[in-house]
C-alpha cells in the first residue's frame, strides 16, 4: 500500500511511467485531496466575499506557479491515464469551521478551521509575493481579513475531498 498526498502541488501521476517502481504489481495506492476552493451549499458564500475570493486567488495563485492546485478534481483522471487498475473515488464534504449540526462533522471543521489559521499565511505567501506580484504587506493584510472571515459564523463553508483507491497492473 502508497499512501499519496500531494498538499498544493501537482499531480504525481503524470505518464504511465509514474507508476512507482517500488510498487508491487497488484499493490494498491491511496491518494487524498482537498481542493482549495471553498463551497457553501447554502448561499452563505457570495461573490466577492472573502471566501470567493480566497478560492478565485488559489486557482490564479496556482497558474500563476505553472501548477494546477485542483488536483481533487483530475487526479482520478490522472490515476487512470498513469495506467492503474481497479480506480475507485470516494467524494466527501469537508467543513471549515463548528459550523454543522451533525457533531462529526462540526469536530471535522473545527480541526479544520485551526489548520486554516495557522497555514493560510504560509500557503500564501510565496505564491503571491513571489508569482503574483503582492507585497508583503499586502499579503498580511489579506490574510487577516480572510482570518476575521474564518471566525464568522455566517459562512458555512466547506471543501470537496475525495479519496482514490487504485491497484497497480499485475501484468
Amino acid at each position: 500500500m502508497l499512501r499519496v498526498k500531494s498538499p498544493k502541488g501537482p499531480s504525481p501521476w503524470g505518464s504511465a511511467n509514474r507508476i512507482p517502481s517500488h510498487l508491487a504489481p497488484g499493490g494498491y495506492i491511496e491518494q487524498a485531496e482537498l481542493n482549495p476552493v471553498p463551497k457553501s451549499d447554502d448561499g452563505s458564500i457570495c461573490p466577492g466575499d472573502p471566501f470567493d475570493t480566497c478560492g478565485k486567488l488559489a486557482i490564479s495563485a496556482g497558474d500563476a506557479f505553472g501548477k494546477s492546485l485542483l488536483i481533487e478534481k483530475t487526479m482520478e483522471d490522472d490515476i487512470r491515464k498513469a495506467g492503474f487498475t481497479d480506480v475507485e473515488r470516494r467524494k466527501f464534504k469537508w467543513p471549515i469551521g463548528p459550523w454543522s449540526n451533525d457533531q462529526w462533522l462540526k469536530e471535522l471543521g473545527t480541526w479544520n478551521l485551526i489548520i486554516w489559521m495557522r497555514g493560510l499565511e504560509g500557503w500564501t505567501m510565496r505564491f503571491f509575493t513571489m508569482h503574483m506580484g503582492w507585497t508583503f504587506e499586502g499579503v498580511k493584510q489579506w490574510t487577516a481579513e480572510m482570518k476575521k472571515a474564518l471566525k464568522d459564523r455566517k459562512y458555512h463553508a466547506y471543501q470537496d475531498g475525495s479519496v482514490v483507491y487504485a491497484r497497480k497492473p499485475v501484468r
